[in-house]
């Protein structure tokens, strides 16, 4: 089932709102992410160069954070995932804290593991997959020294 962009960029808007109006301390949103520890993820537009920022469920895997771009099940890579690729510094704030962080996408070694943490932690993101005819990656975001 398709479900519009609108939707799921809306919701999105509507979480970082109100991750910024708790001072983080509303990052295990029941409402807006099924309860699942989530981090807001500031990048720079490949296109414009502006900031851009999303909040995206996450992993702790040692002192990295583990995101999936899998925009809902949609066809195509969301404009997070796009960014930093062209562009993989960022910076995340969690739990009120900020770092700066680079991304890179997992290895064919990491990625059953890393799959795996997500799937124990919400269900639905193996539902995501099944939607899509693309391989949804892993992607770490490693802190920056």
């Amino acid at each position: 089932m398709a479900r519009p962009r609108f939707i799921a960029t809306r919701v999105t808007r509507l979480h970082a709102v109100v991750l910024r109006l708790s001072g983080g301390r509303l990052q295990h949103s029941r409402l807006l992410a099924g309860g699942q520890p989530v981090l807001a993820l500031r990048t720079t537009g490949r296109k414009s160069g502006e900031k851009r920022s999303t909040v995206l469920a996450y992993v702790a895997d040692g002192e990295n954070f583990v995101v999936v771009p899998s925009n809902a099940g949609l066809d195509r890579d969301p404009a997070w995932w796009l960014n930093l690729q062209a562009n993989p510094e960022g910076e995340v704030e969690v739990g009120g804290e900020r770092h700066v962080v680079r991304a890179r996408q997992a290895s064919p070694d990491e990625k059953p593991r890393l799959w795996q943490s997500f799937l124990d932690q919400y269900a639905g993101f193996g539902d995501y997959a099944e939607m899509t005819d693309r391989d949804i990656p892993i992607v770490i975001l490693e802190r920056a020294a």
